[in-house]
C-alpha cells in the first residue's frame, strides 16, 4: 500500500516502435459500469474538480495523449513532471484493434488500441483503450467512457456556476476526470483524447490509482527512494546526556522504495548528538540518519557513496519547523 507521494522520477527523453501484442480481451461493458470500475481502481475522490492529466498539478501523474486522422497517421505522446515530451510515430499498426505496445521510461510498458472505426466515429479510428502494465497488469481504460464523464462534469460545472456543489446526477458520484477528448474542432477526420495516468511506482492519492513498478530479488524496488523523519526535541535538554535519555533527541525513521512502499523503519529511537541511527532495510547499505546538538542544527543523511543535510536540494529535502515538540520531513535518495 502506497504510503507518501513525496519522491519525484528523474526521466530521459525517448522514442519507440509499437508492435503489434497479445493481451487478455476484455468483455465490453455499459459505460456506466466501466466507469464504475475504474472507479473502484482508483478509489473515490474528494475533488471533483481534479484534472488527472494535469501533471503540474499532480507531479506523481504524467499526460498521455493518443491521436489519429482520417483512420492513419497514428500518434502518442507522454510527459511527465519533467515537462519533457516522448513521442511515439512509429507504430507498427495504426488499424482498428490491433494491439500496439510502447515503453516509456516514465510509465513504463503501455499499450494503445482503437476499438471502433468508420461508421462508429464519423470516419476513421477512435475510442482508444489504454492499458498500463504496472496499473493492474494492464488494466483496460475505456479512454472515450472516461472522457464522456469528464465532459458531464464540466457540463454540470458550467451549469451549475462558479462555487456550486451540485452534482451531475447523470454522473458518477464524486468522479475524477481521468481522461478528457481534445479533438474540439474537427471530430470528423480527427480524433484525439488525453488521459492522466501515474509514473512508475507513484499514485493519484493514497489508495488511488497506483502504479507498481518492478521488484528486484531483493525485495524492492530501486531507482529513487525516500527518507521520512521525526525528530523529537529534548524532554530535559539540562540533564546529562551520557546518562539521561531524556536529554537526548530521538528519531522515527521510515524508508520507502521508489514504488513508494515501505522497507523499514524505527521509531522512538535515541539519538545522541553526532552518533549516526543506523536503520536497517531491504536495501543493500544502511541508512545513517545524524541528529546534532541543538534544534537549529540540520539532520544528517548518509547512504552508500551519499551523504546530506536535510536542506540539500538535490536530495530534494522538505522539513518543516518544530511544532508541538517535533519536526519532520522527506527526502529522496538513489538506490
Amino acid at each position: 500500500m502506497k504510503t507518501s507521494n513525496l519522491f519525484l522520477v528523474f526521466l530521459a527523453s525517448s522514442s519507440a516502435i509499437a508492435t503489434p501484442f497479445s493481451k487478455t480481451k476484455y468483455h465490453k461493458r455499459g459505460k456506466s459500469s466501466i466507469v464504475k470500475s475504474i472507479l473502484e481502481l482508483i478509489g473515490h475522490a474528494t475533488n471533483t474538480d481534479a484534472n488527472a492529466w494535469d501533471y503540474e498539478a499532480h507531479r506523481d501523474m504524467c499526460s498521455v495523449n493518443m491521436k489519429t486522422e482520417k483512420g492513419g497517421n497514428c500518434h502518442a505522446d507522454v510527459t511527465c513532471s519533467d515537462g519533457k515530451i516522448r513521442n511515439y510515430d512509429n507504430w507498427g499498426g495504426c488499424a482498428h484493434q490491433v494491439v500496439n505496445r510502447f515503453d516509456d521510461p516514465g510509465i513504463g510498458p503501455f499499450t494503445i488500441t482503437w476499438t471502433k472505426k468508420d461508421d462508429d466515429c464519423s470516419d476513421g479510428l477512435c475510442a482508444p483503450e489504454l492499458a498500463l502494465e504496472y496499473v493492474g497488469n494492464y488494466f483496460a481504460f475505456d479512454v472515450e467512457a472516461l472522457s464522456e464523464e469528464a465532459q458531464k462534469n464540466a457540463d454540470s460545472a458550467t451549469l451549475c456556476g462558479v462555487g456550486c456543489s451540485q452534482p451531475n446526477p447523470e454522473s458518477e458520484p464524486n468522479s475524477e476526470n481521468i481522461c478528457q477528448a481534445t479533438n474540439r474542432y474537427n471530430r470528423k477526420t480527427i480524433h484525439s483524447n488525453q488521459c492522466g495516468v501515474p509514473a512508475i511506482g507513484k499514485d493519484y492519492g493514497p489508495g488511488k490509482l497506483d502504479s507498481q513498478g518492478p521488484v528486484g530479488e531483493a525485495g524492492y524496488a530501486n531507482g529513487w527512494c525516500g527518507i521520512h523523519v521525526v525528530q523529537y526535541q529534548k524532554e530535559e535538554p539540562a540533564a546529562d546526556p551520557a546518562s539521561d535519555p531524556k536529554a537526548n533527541y530521538h528519531l522515527d525513521v521510515t524508508l520507502y522504495d521508489s514504488n513508494e512502499d515501505k522497507i523499514g523503519e524505527v521509531l522512538g529511537v535515541e539519538a545522541p548528538a553526532g552518533e549516526a541511527v543506523s536503520v536497517f532495510s531491504e536495501l543493500p547499505y544502511v541508512m545513517l540518519v545524524t541528529a546534532q546538538k541543538v534544534d537549529a542544527d540540520p539532520v544528517l543523511f548518509a547512504y552508500s557513496d551519499q551523504s546530506w543535510a536535510y536542506a540539500d536540494a538535490e536530495h530534494h529535502c522538505n522539513f518543516g519547523q518544530y511544532d508541538s515538540g517535533n519536526r519532520e520531513g522527506d527526502c529522496g535518495f538513489s538506490c
